[in-house]
């Protein structure tokens, strides 16, 4: 099987925002997509032991920054490279916003904002299946989406034109399958201890492709 044809699909970049019991958390996802336009619903992928979802499954609601293009890297490394449980989130009033369920959003780095309620929650062994129907939507800007594919172009070192991605990374990425992390560790990807996990999703280094 290669692996590396799912990569083939396209995926936006949001963060998730919660707040419940008094406190907010938030993670970067690429995993929500629309799923009907009448009444208009989504589905969102999170990993289970992420605690974003576990804020969501307890309240059941959550926020959708879609982010665009220009969203600067800190944002994907304050809530993309470290959990909730270690580190606070929506910490700076300034940066974010609450919507009308009062989780917040990040109106700066953002062109569009999802209000979403669960409907129903599957269950997909690894992670939680969310469809939601929507109880909000606000445009912020004009500014063009960010993908995941302009996402891995910035992270490699690469540069982005006004339409997105315009430049490749000149060396090949290990790769997680299962979150789309990209490995830059310092250390050879090969010569990593057998039990090296995603510092992402937490799966093993078998799960890591060559791209």
């Amino acid at each position: 099987m290669d692996l590396n044809a799912l990569f083939k699909i396209s995926y936006g970049l949001f963060v998730v925002g919660v707040e419940s019991k008094g406190k907010r958390n938030g993670c970067i996802i690429n995993t929500a997509s629309q799923a009907t336009a009448e009444p208009p619903g989504l589905v969102v992928t999170m990993l289970k032991t992420n605690l974003t979802a576990e804020m969501i499954r307890e309240k059941g609601s959550f926020a959708v920054s879609v982010l665009s293009i220009d969203c600067p890297m800190k944002v994907f490394e304050h809530f993309g490279y470290r959990s909730g449980r270690q580190q606070p989130k929506f910490v700076e009033e300034s940066e974010y916003r609450s919507d009308m369920n009062g989780n917040p959003y990040l109106p700066g780095a953002c062109n569009a904002l999802i209000s979403l309620t669960v409907r129903q929650t599957a269950d997909l062994g690894t992670h939680w299946l969310f469809i939601c129907s929507v109880d909000d939507a606000k445009t912020l800007s004009e500014t063009e989406s960010m993908t995941y594919a302009d996402y891995r172009i910035l992270k490699a070192g690469g540069a982005l034109g006004k339409t997105g991605g315009d430049s490749k990374p000149a060396e090949k990425k290990y790769v997680c399958s299962v979150c789309h992390y990209i490995y830059d560790g310092e250390i050879p990807f090969e010569d990593l201890p057998d039990d090296y996990v995603c510092p992402i999703c937490g799966v093993g280094k078998e799960l890591f492709v060559l791209e």
